[in-house]
């Protein structure tokens, strides 16, 4: 059998369909090679692929900052409770263990001691030595 009768045995429909397919497959490699040729489109999609990853990763980082803003206002919160009742229970041993009013009275009672034995002081020096001694 030669090609010529290959071609012969076969119906025209069916060469039509035949030849339709080889277009058609023909016209996928010719735009698959065109768009490996053609280097400005391949970039421009990496650059919008790379656009899009940078936007995802922003989303995703806001995301995480929030979340840590979050306990970050929750640990100060914490904090600043337990601060506040350290500072409270400090106050409370202060004012149990610590003599205030003890203290208060004993500076008050120098005070007059010192105010009366100045003047008691004060007193004899301005008497004289012989009426002091009986002289």
């Amino acid at each position: 059998m030669t090609t010529s009768d290959k071609t012969e045995a076969k119906d025209p429909d069916q060469l039509r369909a035949e030849i339709a397919e080889i277009r058609a497959d023909l016209g996928d490699t010719v735009e698959a090679l065109a768009a490996k040729a053609d280097v400005k489109a391949q970039a421009q999609a990496k650059v919008e692929q790379t656009k899009q990853q940078v936007r995802d990763k922003v989303e995703t980082t806001k995301v995480q900052l929030d979340s840590l803003k979050a306990k970050a206002a929750e640990r100060t919160e914490v904090s600043r409770v337990k601060a506040q009742a350290s500072t409270e229970r400090g106050k409370q041993a202060l004012s149990r263990y610590a003599p205030w009013p003890q203290v208060a009275a004993g500076a008050a009672a120098t005070v007059v001691a010192l105010v009366i034995g100045g003047r008691t002081l004060q007193a004899r020096r301005a008497t004289p030595v012989r009426r002091r001694f009986g002289r």
